[in-house]
Parts: C-alpha cells; structure tokens; sequence
C-alpha cells in the first residue's frame, strides 16, 4: 500500500497498524539502539498495539543523493519482493527530501555478534552467569542462516546477492532462529546462471568478501573461475 501525505511517501509491504506519524513521533535519542556507517537504528514501541519495530534512519534522503540513497532503494528492492522465515521482514518505508526511513520487525535478541563476543559477566551469590550460545543453538543458527542464503540464491526468479553477509547482520528472534538483515549493498543478479557478473566496484565488509570480487570483482552466487580460483561461495 502507498499513501502520500505533505511530500512524505509511505508504502507498507505488510498489515500494519501504525502511521506515518507514529515512527516519526518516537525517532528520538532515548530510542536509538544502534549506530552505524549507514544510519540511526530506533527501537520503536507503537502505544495502540503495543507492538515494537526497528527503524532505520538512512542519510539525509534524496538531498544526500550518492550511498545513501542507493542503500534505501536496495533494501525496498530486495526486501520489498521476498519472504523468507529466515530474512528480516521490512515492514514498510517513509521516504521524503530530506528523511528515509525503514521499518523492521524488532528482535530483543538483537545480531548474533553481540552473544559471539559478548563479555561473561560474573555471577552474584546464588545466581549463574550469563547464558552463552552452546553448540546447539550455533548449529540452528548457522542452519537458519544457510537456508535463507539457499533461498536468495536459488528459489528467487532473479538470484540475489547479500554482499555482506556476517554476525552483525544476522539477527535472532526470541527462539534464536536466524533473520538475515541489511541489505543496503544487495544486488539482484540479471540473469539465472553460473556466468558471474562483473561489478562496478568492491562492496563489503573486508574479512568477509568472497575472493572472486577482490581479484576479479566478480559477482554471482557461484564463482567457479578458471582463472586458477578455487571455487568460493559469494554471500
């Protein structure tokens, strides 16, 4: 659904029962839950339903023009048109000159980094220590994760490429099953093979690109280069 009100487009991709004037009302300081290279994250608690979401608050809208603006229209264009058990929902998005926003579904459990690296605390009398990811609920995210890559990557009409895939982007719901997130460098795939795609530059995190696109900026969900590259999966 879009509505458009005093310049400012909303579109929802999911029922909702909030208005455009209910994110804005709560993108205050208190709210912001995270900071990073794109934008404010805002945890937002809508007081009719009770239900809570993640906002992100990208650049300064069209105004800034360049990264930013790609990124809002990369995460509308890929999250906007799939679904996936294991891929963040993207409710909606408010757009204007100068604001972009994107409205998740919020996890309490946040990215799965923060239980990777997180500090033990020490135990007060009586009471046990901070609970730590045991071998079973890695293995279930590990798998969650991979299933959501099969789907972007083979169950799509056009292959879809994350580009960014590691702990920081992968969030966990109340039973720890893995939401993959951000798709700000995403990339849809013009065609269905194992051809790969030659991009215009290096996106990514470094540690985490996959070797075909630092050596030959390759792209595709398979690199089976003959260029003496061992194959390596791009995620």
């Amino acid at each position: 659904m879009q509505n458009v009100k005093d310049n400012i487009k909303f579109i929802s991709f999911q029922k909702l029962k909030v208005t455009t004037e209910d994110i804005l009302s709560s993108l205050k300081d208190e709210n912001i839950i995270g900071n990073g290279g794109s934008g404010k994250v805002y945890r937002v608690v809508i007081d009719q339903t009770g239900n809570t979401y993640a906002v992100k608050s990208i650049g300064h809208g069209e105004k800034s023009g360049g990264r930013p603006q790609k990124e809002f229209l990369a995460e509308v264009r890929t999250l906007g048109s799939i679904r996936h058990n294991n891929i963040v929902k993207l409710m909606c998005c408010i757009s204007s000159l100068d604001r972009k926003l994107l409205v998740y579904e919020y996890f309490e459990k946040q990215s799965l980094d923060k239980w990777l690296h997180r500090k033990k605390r020490a135990a007060s009398p009586g009471q046990s220590s901070t609970p730590t990811l045991d071998w079973q609920k890695r293995l279930k995210i590990a798998t969650g994760a991979a299933q959501g890559l099969s789907y972007m990557h083979h169950d799509c009409t056009r292959p879809i490429i994350h580009r960014d895939i590691k702990s920081s982007n992968i969030l966990l719901d109340s039973e720890f099953n893995a939401k993959i997130a951000d798709f700000g460098l995403a990339k849809i795939l013009s065609r269905r093979d194992d051809d790969p795609e030659t991009a215009s530059a290096i996106a990514g995190t470094f540690g985490y690109i996959a070797p075909g696109i630092l050596q030959f900026k390759y792209i595709s969900y398979l690199v089976n280069s003959q260029k003496n590259l061992s194959n390596s999966n791009i995620f």
